[in-house]
């Protein structure tokens, strides 16, 4: 439930870029998030061009996927007990650095599938400690009358980023090369971190509990599964983080074997589901309200089930752009909105540890269904899981759309009882 002295938004979201602070951290938020995107599509590709194995591009995602289940649930209690800004300088050098490395070792040309994977995970554990901090700092950059446009520029940020660093990447790929994929994320880190020593919170939402992190990240975990709306929504996109969101991950294996344009298909593919990713994202925040927002959530996941059963299962090169497109365009309002209500529903000083469970869905789902989807195409290929994935995501959300008045009664009415 929302902070009831918080008011309603005044306008849409480019009024919250009227505070220096907020607009810097946006801009290097957004900037940095491509970058990690683009070094995700990046590593997927070497990997595939190292081993031509869907069971690889798994390992790698299992990498990425370890230090997020076990660490986001504490990471997320860690920001609600510290200042956020110092806990996402450290994580952003560590990443910097990490990428730096990675970047010098794939221009060296040693590069390997085992070291990508050593990679994936230390990255993974620096991107798993800092992500709730990093998701909760936007609002309080920012007065209270903007607190809601703030935390759709947030959802907007994240969700282009998401959907528009593969397409990045994939023109990076068929121009340049891998290893400027690297290249790029690790200068995008930097102006992230350059960003960090600059601004200052206006208001903080920490409250030290004086109880153990294991307690405060166990009260985070108890005031999710008790409230009916919050869970309900961030269940639906886990769904779409397990199930849809990783056929971006597999993209080279189809631009490849299915489609057989390696680096042109990766490329053409990925900025026609980035465009459509970022018309959506654009569109969802500058909407600024949250009525209807659930209705947008639900059929944006549900599209986007369908735009991905329709390219998985039709071998026709102009069909699978169109697809695309229109899978970037659901994915962003599904996504997107999925984001803007749970935030909108998390108190305060609680809002981290939410936050914190719902970043599930940035990296650490994504990459188990990454790694379960390779596994299954080593045995049935790439079309098959990725069809089945879609049906399965269609279910869920239907099962959500049954319960929808339920759902809006909690995330849409800003004063409505907590279950």
């Amino acid at each position: 439930m929302s902070d009831p002295a918080r008011p309603r938004a005044r306008g849409g979201f480019a009024t919250t870029f009227r505070h220096t602070d907020f607009a810097v951290y946006s801009l290097a938020q957004w900037v940095s998030n491509i970058g990690m995107w683009v070094m995700r599509i990046g590593i997927g590709w070497l990997a595939w061009d190292l081993t031509h194995s869907g069971a690889w591009l798994g390992a790698v995602a299992l990498g990425q996927a370890l230090p997020s289940i076990v660490l986001t649930p504490f990471a997320g209690a860690l920001a609600d007990r510290m200042d956020q800004i110092k806990l996402m300088r450290v994580t952003q050098a560590a990443s910097f650095w990490l990428a730096g490395a990675i970047t010098v070792t794939t221009f060296a040309g040693y590069v390997t599938p085992l070291l990508l994977v050593a990679y994936s995970f230390a990255h993974g554990v620096s991107f798993a400690l800092g992500l709730p901090a990093r998701t909760t700092i936007g609002p309080n950059l920012v007065p209270r009358e903007d607190i809601s446009a703030a935390i759709s520029v947030s959802s907007m940020i994240f969700g282009s980023s998401m959907f528009l660093g593969p397409a990045v990447s994939g023109l990076l790929i068929e121009h340049f090369g891998p290893a400027w994929t690297f290249a790029v994320n690790t200068v995008a880190y930097g102006a992230m971190y350059l960003a960090l020593l600059k601004i200052k919170l206006m208001r903080v939402e920490t409250r030290h509990s004086g109880g153990s992190l294991i307690g405060d990240t166990v009260a985070g975990v108890k005031f999710v599964a008790g409230h009916r709306g919050i869970r309900s929504v961030i269940g639906l996109a886990f769904i779409m983080s397990l199930c849809i969101r990783p056929i971006l991950d597999l993209m080279p294996g189809f631009a490849d074997e299915v489609y057989h344009r390696p680096t042109e298909g990766l490329a053409t593919l990925m900025s026609a589901f980035g465009i459509g990713s970022m018309i959506g994202s654009v569109w969802l925040a500058n909407r600024n309200r949250l009525q209807g927002t659930v209705n947008i959530a639900i059929f944006g996941i549900a599209a986007s089930a369908v735009f991905a059963i329709v390219f998985a299962s039709f071998v026709v090169y102009p069909l699978a752009i169109a697809a695309m497109f229109g899978f970037g365009f659901a994915a962003a309002m599904g996504f997107n909105g999925a984001q803007i209500l749970v935030q909108n529903a998390a108190a305060g000083p609680m809002r981290s540890r939410v936050m914190g469970l719902y970043a599930y869905n940035f990296q650490g789902v994504p990459a188990l269904g990454t790694m379960m989807l390779g596994a299954a195409s080593h045995y049935f290929g790439l079309q098959i899981p990725a069809i089945a994935a879609g049906v399965i995501s269609l279910i869920a959300t239907f099962w959500v759309w049954r319960h929808r008045a339920q759902v809006k009664s909690d995330m849409e009415n800003l004063g409505g009882e907590r279950r």
